[in-house]
């Protein structure tokens, strides 16, 4: 099967780290690429094999050569973008955030809806493809663990390295949406939409933030003006409670775990190659025996695999009309989440998604 042809909107770190891992054998070839940056659009160019390069993306919207485009700009591109690749026929894979707002998400899948036969999705779905969230999304699906009640997230991470440097949008919540919220929360919260399947339904938030901050005077982070931890209890409509926290560059060790538990068993496990528990470690207590926990075989993260997911899985969605592992539906709570964490943050109180 020919490969999907992509043209590439915005030539930075992460663009040129999908593009190099691309091969001859991939669903997907990459043959334009725009930036405002001529030299950095050259050099992705250069990486890609291919010399259509356009300073407006529009101009590559407009080439009959491209199928789909893959959109790796600051976030508060990614409406315009989407939605005038949307309009100019083109299937479209966003980096993460998608958006800024569950609104945004709302008016991309208007247009989309103009559009049936063209298909979106976002890279916060990177890390749906392990063999750990898998096997713990049939579980549950499955019954396996009975009534799921309770899931606990929590992701603490260390200081940046000395010397760290970002880009200037990445300290301007007006372009980012936030720091770690925006970051790394987007991958947390479509992780846990995919594995809970139709138990994601979250209704009320109640969260706290806080920006980062210098742990020395030689060890400060590279962006001060955003959040660096988080802290919110999210509650279904089925009655499951998620409770989700992420903490960086602050005064103790790293670590990682995702506790699912029901009234018939539970599991722990790790959404990415972190911590102490990165296969599915399965319990439950038979009779009268002590808890049994057994370490399922199904293979844990891998970071090659995860980043290239949400892609690949576009240009495979296209080749075999079918529907990407994330959807816009989920996009849609989950950016519900994140404008209900920045309100209770702000409020001091739970605030409800809408409906």
């Amino acid at each position: 099967m020919e490969p999907v042809r992509f043209g590439v909107i915005g030539a930075g770190v992460i663009a040129n780290l999908i593009v190099s891992k691309l091969n001859s054998g991939s669903p997907a070839k990459v043959v334009a690429v725009a930036d405002v940056n001529p030299e950095a659009a050259q050099k992705l160019a250069a990486t890609a094999g291919t010399s259509n390069i356009y300073a407006d993306y529009h101009q590559l919207l407009a080439d009959p050569e491209v199928q789909a485009v893959y959109i790796a700009t600051p976030p508060f591109l990614h409406k315009p973008m989407t939605i005038d690749a949307l309009r100019a026929g083109k299937h479209v894979c966003c980096e993460k955030p998608f958006v800024l707002t569950r609104q945004e998400v709302l008016d991309i899948m208007a247009v989309n809806r103009e559009f049936p036969q063209l298909k979106v999705n976002c890279c916060s779905s990177r890390y749906h493809n392990t063999g750990t969230a898998r096997k713990a999304r049939d579980l549950i699906a499955g019954g396996d663990l009975g009534e799921v009640y309770r899931v606990h997230f929590e992701q603490v991470t260390g200081g940046y390295k000395v010397g760290t440097k970002f880009p200037a949008w990445r300290n301007e919540p007006a372009k980012n949406g936030g720091g770690i919220s925006f970051d790394w929360g987007p991958y947390d919260l479509d992780w846990l939409a995919f594995i809970l399947g139709d138990l994601f339904q979250p209704r009320v938030v109640f969260g706290t933030t806080g920006n980062y901050f210098p742990l020395t005077a030689e060890r400060v982070p590279p962006c001060l003006d955003v959040d660096g931890r988080l802290a919110a209890e999210i509650i279904c409509d089925n009655g499951l409670t998620i409770h989700w926290e992420r903490r960086a560059a602050e005064h103790g060790p790293a670590r990682h775990n995702v506790e699912v538990r029901g009234r018939k068993a539970g599991l722990d496990l790790c959404f990415l190659p972190m911590g102490d528990k990165q296969q599915l470690h399965h319990y439950a207590y038979v009779g009268a025996e002590e808890i049994k926990e057994t370490i399922l075989p199904e293979a844990a993260p891998g970071w090659d695999d995860t980043l290239m997911h949400s892609l690949l899985d576009l240009a495979g969605a296209i080749q075999e009309n079918r529907a990407t592992t994330g959807t816009m539906a989920n996009s849609v709570k989950i950016h519900g989440i994140f404008d209900a964490l920045l309100e209770s943050a702000r409020t001091k109180q739970a605030v409800t998604i809408p409906a």
